[in-house]
């Protein structure tokens, strides 16, 4: 543990560690305990993570009838941590962590445009769905507005229009509704 007298913060030489050079990082997908997504952010921040836990707020209705806004979790039971692959052993022994996601062995990453995406998204402020019976669409670009540049699929609902990110990792979509006029297919 060491203070830094010019900038009065006191640092362990654990979070230097974790907070090296970004070229190695990679966003890695975790599973975490039931309900428990908030305390493992907690907790992956006190020990020098970088933990990104995408929230929506909705308004909930109780049996008083009163309304309510609360902030909820858009993917239940995972959280996304931008580390090196060598620290996933010791992040999964962090309290209210399961495991992290892999396919065939490897840990599954998630790139850090699908993040861009998903931090976009949840910044227009509108409502976002997520879906896990996801059937393949056609791939398309947005070409105008805040999400311009971004890659994802045509999802068509009850005659609406959306624009999803396909989280392969852990089969799931997040889409928000867009209007056609804006998407090009991708070539």
């Amino acid at each position: 543990m060491s203070f830094s007298q010019n900038t009065g913060v006191i640092t362990t030489s654990n979070n230097k560690r974790k907070s090296s050079s970004f070229k190695n990082k990679n966003w890695f997908v975790f599973y975490t305990a039931p309900r428990a997504e908030k305390k493992a952010k907690i907790e992956l921040e006190y020990r020098g993570y970088e933990a990104f836990l995408p929230m929506t707020k909705s308004v909930r209705i109780w049996k008083n009838r009163q309304k309510k806004q609360i902030d909820s979790v858009l993917f239940p039971s995972y959280i996304f941590v931008r580390t090196n692959e060598r620290y996933l052993a010791e992040i999964c022994r962090i309290n209210k962590i399961a495991t992290y996601i892999h396919c065939g062995g490897k840990p599954s990453k998630v790139s850090q445009e699908c993040i861009e995406a998903i931090k976009c998204m949840l910044s227009l402020n509108q409502e976002i769905s997520v879906e896990n019976d996801f059937t393949e669409g056609e791939s398309v670009r947005i070409v105008d507005g805040p999400l311009s540049g971004y890659n994802g699929v045509l999802i068509q609902k009850k005659s609406k229009t959306k624009f999803g990110i396909h989280l392969k990792e852990i089969n799931q979509v997040a889409s928000i509704e867009i209007c056609t006029s804006v998407l090009e297919k991708k070539q």
